[in-house]
């Protein structure tokens, strides 16, 4: 039994992790009828470099909250950096997320994250019409990562706590991500892949309620740079199982859509690219089809689906801003700030 133990390297365990991940993950899928859908605010970019670059992203590098989207995304560069990101969406609703890393055992790096939905105010009203006063709704996650290389992989879990209170009614649930990427050890070429939010409901908003399922999916991601050009390029694809999720809105009848399959491939890739125009500024462009789609109106597209946006570094900060674009008449405004614990002065 002890050399077994000893045989079980912390790599070969998330390789078996990964595996039967993408396994559960098909399973959860065809399970999916059987439940409520739940908890779908996990899946908001974690950062205003995963906005500016479709919503979406694996690959991307020197972002503290990346292992908010794949916990393989961590390495030494965000040892001791603490990232503090806000949104302002439009309707009044505020997104706070922060995270902060450390080094853990061996080549480890150990990654905390919060992630904070606050949707405001609501009037409330009984079955009669009368007001019964202002009520509130929240929902959070609280997530806890650990990542480490191997040659020229990396592999990474996160385990989250998740949150919803709406007025007095609470659900809560637990989920994993396993993700794993590669570097290549010559050329600025990056892959990954994650299985995301695997897991359980611990309760549900009313008691008898149908259980909560949880928004599994699995990621893969691909970035390059070309040797003598200061691009790099992005493709990130999602819901690579769920064929039911071609649409964000639930209500809508994939069986009538005309467009075929290209379109279905189509809106499940995130394209992006960073503009290296200086090592302590750069500048980012996204596009989303699937919000472009679903997002249009009579009146047209507009800027809908893209999105933009720079990280400028400053001394020991390094700011960012991010506009992302969901219709004509609204956007979305990112503001973020990394800095590294370990390089501040004490005073």
């Amino acid at each position: 039994m002890k050399s077994l133990i000893k045989r079980l390297k912390p790599d070969i365990i998330y390789r078996w992790i990964l595996v039967w991940g993408c396994l559960l993950a098909s399973l959860c899928t065809s399970m999916g009828q059987e439940s409520q859908a739940g908890f779908a605010f996990i899946d908001h970019p974690s950062s205003t470099q995963q906005a500016a670059l479709g919503g979406l992203n694996l690959t991307s590098s020197h972002d503290p909250l990346m292992f908010l989207a794949n916990p393989s995304g961590m390495d030494s560069t965000i040892v001791g950096a603490a990232s503090f990101h806000y949104l302002n969406f439009p309707g009044g609703v505020d997104i706070f997320q922060m995270g902060y890393h450390w080094s853990s055992w061996g080549n480890g790096i150990m990654g905390a994250g919060l992630q904070y939905f606050n949707y405001g105010a609501f009037e409330g009203y009984d079955e009669t019409g009368s007001y019964t006063g202002k009520f509130y709704a929240r929902e959070f996650a609280i997530t806890l990562g650990h990542a480490f290389s191997q040659g020229v992989f990396q592999y990474g879990g996160s385990l989250k706590l998740l949150g919803s209170i709406l007025e007095s009614y609470n659900a809560y649930a637990l989920a994993f991500d396993f993700g794993v990427g590669y570097q290549h050890p010559k050329k600025d070429l990056k892959m990954g892949m994650v299985v995301k939010n695997l897991g359980f409901p611990i309760s549900s908003y009313l008691e008898g309620q149908k259980k909560l399922s949880l928004p599994t999916d699995i990621k893969i991601g691909l970035s390059i740079k070309p040797e003598h050009m200061p691009v790099r390029f992005h493709l990130t694809a999602r819901n690579i199982k769920k064929e039911e999720r071609d649409y964000f809105y639930s209500f809508r009848d994939s069986s009538n859509d005309q467009s075929g399959w290209g379109e279905s491939v189509f809106r499940r890739l995130i394209w992006g690219a960073e503009i290296l125009a200086h090592d302590n500024f750069r500048m980012q462009i996204g596009y989303n089809h699937l919000i472009r789609k679903e997002l249009s109106v009579a009146s047209g597209n507009g800027l809908g689906g893209f999105s933009g946006g720079f990280t400028l570094g400053i001394k020991k900060f390094e700011l960012s801003y991010t506009r992302m674009f969901y219709q004509v008449a609204s956007a979305a405004n990112l503001i973020g700030i990394t800095t590294n614990i370990n390089d501040l002065r004490s005073f």
